[in-house]
């Protein structure tokens, strides 16, 4: 209490000079904080939700989401479409222009998870349209980046089921040589209904004393079961199985292809980006009182030694 007394009465004692400093102040700070000495920023944001976005590991698709935000290549997308190294005045060509180009995106430009696992993404910028029309960009670079990801592992499962639809085809059409082999030199067609008919007339033809030549025929066709029968048995029993297996490998082939040529988004956008009419920086209030504050502190400060060292 009694140091609280002294300071008002020092102020008190002081407070024309007080006043000045107080007036000095709002006036110099409400100048340098002119848009003639800071240039405005404008804010832009948008919140996005992931969508369609394959699991690696164990992360989340926030997670995902947010590290293909943070890649190089959507930044490198965004830097050369809006030309970032003129607008943000900085030199490329010099020592230290890539790491300062960098620097200055990343002051610009920020990503980060909510607490409802959406991403936000804000920029501020001099312009409140290339504000908006960067977060837009950033979206759509997204949506590329994790498309063409998406498309490599798709072209690698493609490539794998192209090997195994090749082979199964090979296969199909080996053994179907060897049965088209089977019905053009021995006339094999069907060996269960081929067995049942051939009998049938065979024991038709010599119950009704058939001519020879019919016999002859029956008897070649019989002995064409007897040895190739089994042979085209089975190979018709490999045929249907290899058959089957070549149709559901051509489905799988099918899919992957219609996966690899899908155009797909992989965010939701639930706040679009927009346009701001208010700059977001500076705030002149903040920094006229923050600068009133110091500079009264300060001249307390001041007036307080000089007050003990003329005691002393």
């Amino acid at each position: 209490m009694q140091n609280s007394s002294y300071f008002i009465k020092l102020m008190m004692k002081w407070k024309f000079h007080f006043m000045v400093i107080t007036i000095s102040a709002i006036v110099v700070s409400a100048v340098f904080s002119s848009e003639f000495f800071i240039k405005p920023r404008y804010k832009s944001f948008a919140i996005i939700y992931p969508s369609n976005i394959i699991p690696y590991s164990s992360e989340t698709p926030s997670e995902q989401l947010l590290q293909l935000l943070e890649s190089s290549d959507i930044r490198n997308a965004v830097v050369n479409k809006f030309k970032l190294a003129a607008h943000y005045d900085i030199d490329t060509t010099s020592k230290s222009g890539l790491f300062d180009l960098i620097a200055a995106y990343q002051a610009n430009v920020e990503v980060r998870r909510t607490q409802y696992n959406s991403i936000e993404i804000k920029v501020f910028d001099t312009d409140a349209q290339i504000a908006c029309d960067m977060v837009t960009e950033i979206i759509n670079a997204l949506n590329l980046k994790a498309r063409n990801l998406q498309r490599e592992k798709t072209k690698e499962v493609l490539a794998i089921v192209s090997n195994q639809l090749l082979v199964k085809k090979k296969q199909v059409d080996s053994v179907n040589s060897i049965l088209q082999e089977l019905r053009v030199k021995y006339q094999l067609l069907d060996y269960e209904v081929q067995v049942k008919e051939v009998t049938k007339s065979y024991l038709k033809a010599l119950s009704g004393g058939a001519r020879k030549e019919s016999l002859k025929d029956i008897d070649a066709l019989m002995r064409n079961l007897e040895e190739k029968g089994g042979e085209y048995y089975q190979m018709k029993e490999t045929f249907d199985i290899l058959l089957e297996s070549y149709n559901t490998s051509k489905l799988d082939y099918d899919k992957v292809m219609s996966d690899l040529n899908k155009i797909l988004t992989y965010s939701n956008i639930v706040s679009k980006p927009y346009p701001a009419d208010k700059k977001s920086y500076p705030i002149r209030w903040v920094i006229v009182a923050v600068s009133v504050v110091s500079t009264n502190l300060l001249l307390l400060l001041i007036l307080t030694i000089m007050a003990k060292k003329n005691k002393l």
